[in-house]
């Protein structure tokens, strides 16, 4: 008898929704003018859409090449990651090409509706004008233009796994955490070397931040140059980013086990996220909020500056991992274990108190004259003046009117759809949506590609179209919708429905659907039989 054949790890669904909504996320972000970016979850905190991408790719990679290793042995394993970084790499030359091609086009032909080069935004100008030098650049991964930063970074990250394997196959999960934990340090420190590195700078430094940047020195090699005709560097510096990467693939692997839900913790990480709002969110650290000018904003503002280090972005900062780590608690709490609640939605979707909606009104009629000084502005001639004269704010000043009157509003449109509406909006509409998400996240590089040129196609579209309140409906939901497209095509396509055995058709006959049977050969000696005059 033969023995069963092992039954394939089921895919983890938090996984693939979250990555998805990560794609989303990464569009509206590289989309010029969006101001749709203004309310996603980087405007808030210190992290942002690419610790989501660069964590579930983690796991992802542990699924997928996790397995091999330990099936196949070392070299299999080696050579399965070599393949898919090169699959990256020609990504990566692939989508900077085709954008710039794009970009390119746009100026030549006059098509666009702004006095800046559309080259020049992303900077891929010395294509066109130092075409050699750029070349060399672009396939050495010496010019790393800003938004084409994330592939290179990650297929770095990929080239890593096999060493991460062996310190786990050496020394076992403290092995791992001395190569990740240790090459991330000295990232950190190549940054501070990088940051601080001048003599102007230096010299306003303290002595135990001088001691840093010394120490920093010898690694500064790890700052991938970016830019042949300059001085700039990786944005994603691969070194400390890999430790958002092998964190999600500790999970994968099995190396780290689930936190607990526990009360505690869900507090710790609410109080973390609920911290960092004030001091990443630029209405209050720009002066353009109400508490602009007072104690608490220039308290805020020092302590950002202070902690800057915290939520350096290139270096992947301790704050800005702490931050991520909260905020991945948090929801990997509201999905449910094993991300039920993204199979069966919320059966009993959460009702605000009758005190709590008198609340949401009262805020949402009084904030209503300064909630939206734009739009009011059309129709009152003026407006703006007595915005700023007789209350004494601006257009810039009022975000945290505007972000009340936001969440009163939710509120109270919560509260009035009724049971039915909530319960259609927390579980029939969830259990629509989700497999959408899913299936963006499951194919994440072919959405990836394709959302960074269109991205900058959505920025010229907005450029045409003016950037109103609909113009930017519009065309960010038809990038939501090319991404999904995207996304479907690539799994239909990677399903291979051409080796699917057709079906028969109704007036098909059993011997229509034979293959041909070869002519017979000539007999020896034979030539061919003459056709017939």
């Amino acid at each position: 008898m033969s023995e069963p054949k092992p039954t394939k790890r089921p895919r983890d669904p938090r996984l693939d929704f979250f990555r998805g909504l990560a794609m989303f996320i990464i569009l509206l972000a590289h989309t010029p003018g969006n101001t749709w970016t203004l309310w996603i979850p980087a405007r808030f905190g210190f992290s942002d859409a690419t610790e989501i991408f660069v964590f579930c790719s983690g796991m992802a990679s542990a699924l997928a090449f996790g397995a091999v290793f330990a099936k196949r042995g070392f070299l299999l394993g080696s050579a399965r990651i070599g393949f898919r970084v090169w699959q990256v790499y020609w990504a990566h030359i692939g989508v900077l090409l085709v954008t710039a091609l794009m970009l390119f086009a746009i100026d030549h032909y006059g098509l666009g509706a702004r006095e800046r080069p559309y080259i020049e935004g992303p900077w891929v100008r010395p294509l066109f004008d130092q075409t050699g030098e750029a070349l060399i650049g672009l396939f050495t991964l010496t010019w790393v233009p800003g938004l084409f930063d994330i592939l290179p970074m990650y297929l770095v990250i990929l080239a890593m796994i096999p060493l991460v394997m062996l310190a786990h196959a050496a020394f076992g999960r403290p092995g791992v955490a001395v190569v990740v934990l240790g090459l991330w340090f000295a990232a950190t420190l190549a940054g501070y070397a990088r940051q601080y590195g001048d003599e102007e700078d230096f010299a306003q430094l303290a002595a135990w931040q001088q001691s840093l940047v010394g120490f920093g020195r010898p690694f500064l090699w790890m700052n991938f140059p970016s830019y042949p005709f300059g001085e700039g560097t990786w944005f994603f510096n691969p070194f400390g980013w890999q430790l958002v990467f092998f964190t999600g693939f500790a999970f994968g692997m099995g190396w780290l086990k689930a936190p607990p839900v526990d009360r505690r913790l869900i507090w710790l990480a609410a109080f973390i996220v609920i911290a960092t709002v004030p001091l990443a969110w630029y209405k209050f650290h720009y002066n353009y909020s109400i508490v602009g000018g007072t104690f608490l904003h220039d308290w805020i503002v020092a302590t950002r500056s202070f902690l800057e280090p915290l939520r350096w972005k290139t270096w992947q900062g301790l704050g800005r991992f702490v931050h991520f780590l909260a905020l991945a608690y948090l929801a990997w709490v509201a999905v449910g274990a094993g991300g039920v609640r993204l199979a069966q939605g919320f059966s009993q979707p959460w009702v605000p108190s009758l005190t709590l909606q008198r609340v949401a009104l009262a805020v949402l009629v009084l904030s209503l004259p300064i909630a939206y000084p734009e739009e009011i502005g059309w129709f009152i001639s003026g407006y703006d003046e007595w915005l700023s004269e007789g209350l004494g704010l601006s257009f810039n000043q009022i975000g945290m009117l505007q972000l009340a009157h936001l969440v009163a509003l939710l509120l109270m449109v919560w509260s009035l759809i009724g049971s039915e509406g909530r319960t259609w909006l927390a579980r029939d509409a969830l259990l629509k949506a989700v497999p959408v998400i899913r299936k963006v996240g499951t194919q994440s590089l072919a959405v990836f590609m394709v959302s960074i040129p269109l991205a900058r196609f959505n920025g010229w579209l907005l450029d045409l179209a003016g950037r109103d309140v609909w113009s930017r409906a519009g065309i960010n939901l038809f990038g939501f919708a090319v991404l999904i497209g995207v996304a479907y095509f690539a799994a239909w396509i990677k399903r291979q429905p051409w080796r699917e055995p057709v079906a028969p058709r109704p007036n098909d006959r059993p011997e229509d659907r034979r293959p041909p049977s070869p002519a017979p050969a000539s007999a020896p000696g034979t030539g061919p039989v003459p056709a017939r005059a």
